[in-house]
């Protein structure tokens, strides 16, 4: 069972609309799962990309610390915010390069980001923002799942999460790695190859986070007749 849930956008209502609206959105899915017919003790995941990447990080601690039941047993975080230039601690601001790098990069350029940041507004040391340096920390998180990319604006503050959630924490993650390509470029250019390797990954990443092995001799990842199954 899927459910993909919208949520309160920016600019007309900025932060934090989105996460209190996700969160929401989290808590009716929870309490309505054996009405749509779902299992949760058979895995219980959200995920997301980019922005619903940062959503889902704030929402696998705010079900950490509420305690959610049914609990959450994994995270998808494809090319996910979790860390802001203006609040990345000392130790690792040596690895956080991608922002400088990738400043003029296509699809999510500075300019880009700038602009999202004026319409969302949000506050860059609120956890309901940036859960990189959550009060309570990581410890208790499910495993998680990242599909970064390597021209990316947010490729090092993903790489560092997930360095940190194994190293620090013991959480187990996967992580898959997509050098020299854009933000979103699976969908923005879906016939590329690395696209359809990306959309492998993800099925073969959910099926890790489930415990499962997909069938991929039964689902079609490629580009056919104008759109992507």
């Amino acid at each position: 069972m899927c459910i993909s849930a919208a949520y309160q956008l920016a600019p007309e209502n900025p932060f934090p609309a989105a996460p209190k609206s996700a969160w929401d959105g989290l808590k009716w899915a929870a309490a309505n799962a054996k009405s749509l017919g779902a299992d949760p003790s058979l895995g219980f995941v959200i995920g997301g990309t980019s922005a619903g990447g940062n959503l889902t990080a704030v929402l696998t601690h705010q079900a950490r610390d509420e305690k959610l039941s049914p609990p959450l047993t994994g995270q998808y975080l494809a090319v996910p915010a979790v860390l802001p230039a203006a609040v990345v601690p000392e130790k690792y601001k040596e690895f956080y390069l991608s922002y400088e790098q990738d400043e003029n990069t296509s699809v999510l350029g500075k300019a880009t980001v700038d602009m999202l940041m004026k319409a969302y507004k949000p506050d860059e040391h609120d956890p309901l923002y940036a859960p990189f340096n959550h009060p309570k920390g990581h410890a208790d998180l499910p495993p998680a799942y990242f599909q970064v990319n390597g021209m990316d604006p947010l490729r090092d503050e993903a790489l560092i999460y997930e360095r940190v959630l194994r190293e620090e924490y013991g959480i187990k993650t996967k992580l898959d790695m997509y050098p020299g390509l854009p933000h979103g470029f699976w969908s923005l250019f879906p016939m590329l190859k690395s696209s359809e390797k990306f959309r492998v990954d993800m099925v073969e990443g959910m099926g890790w986070l489930l415990g499962r092995k997909p069938e991929m001799d039964k689902i079609k990842t490629a580009k056919v007749e104008g759109a992507v199954v």
